[in-house]
């Protein structure tokens, strides 16, 4: 009887994918469609007029989409960074740090920066929720991660003149792109 339950969730996830597939397909590029807790988009632009509790539409805010989230489990922890190549990607250097519950297929979140400026944001999917960024024995990351302006990476990190955007008095919009 397990097996058989096991098997109906399975199908039904996968009925319930495709169709939101094909309602992408033929529903108007822009049409928001809301299913479940989380929000779906019909085309792959997120908007930023979302609302969450961390938007107060206050100075200096940064309104931040996250795509390519996975699974609606753990945390996303984004770090502030300023435009500083020294301190950039050094967690004890970081200006500000947020913390917010998953959400697939995108997670919308904003942050204040004390003033007007040039940052960086680097941010990761804490999957288990244990406070840190896990790493595969070779010191990679084995969670998703992604970096403001998206820079492609290598074999090293970016230099934070890739990273930056500037935040004026009436805030920024970013998005990012877990890898």
């Amino acid at each position: 009887m397990a097996k058989v339950a096991s098997v109906n969730c399975v199908l039904g996830n996968f009925v319930m994918r495709l169709r939101l597939r094909l309602v992408r397909l033929t529903l108007p590029a822009g049409l928001l469609l809301t299913a479940t807790p989380s929000t779906v988009f019909a085309d792959s632009a997120p908007e930023f007029d979302f609302l969450h509790v961390s938007c107060n539409g206050g100075e200096n805010e940064i309104r931040v989409i996250i795509e390519n989230v996975e699974k609606s489990v753990g945390l996303v922890a984004a770090d502030l960074y300023l435009n500083n190549e020294e301190t950039f990607l050094k967690p004890k250097q970081r200006v500000k740090q947020v913390r917010f519950a998953a959400r697939e297929p995108f997670t919308a979140y904003c942050m204040t920066a004390p003033e007007p400026g040039l940052y960086a944001i680097a941010l990761y999917h804490d999957r288990n929720a244990n406070g840190s960024l896990d790493r595969t024995g070779l010191g990679l990351p084995a969670e998703p991660w992604g970096i403001s302006n998206n820079p492609r990476v290598r074999f090293s990190a970016p230099h934070v003149s890739k990273a930056i955007f500037e935040v004026t008095a009436d805030g920024a919009k970013v998005a990012i792109r877990l890898r």
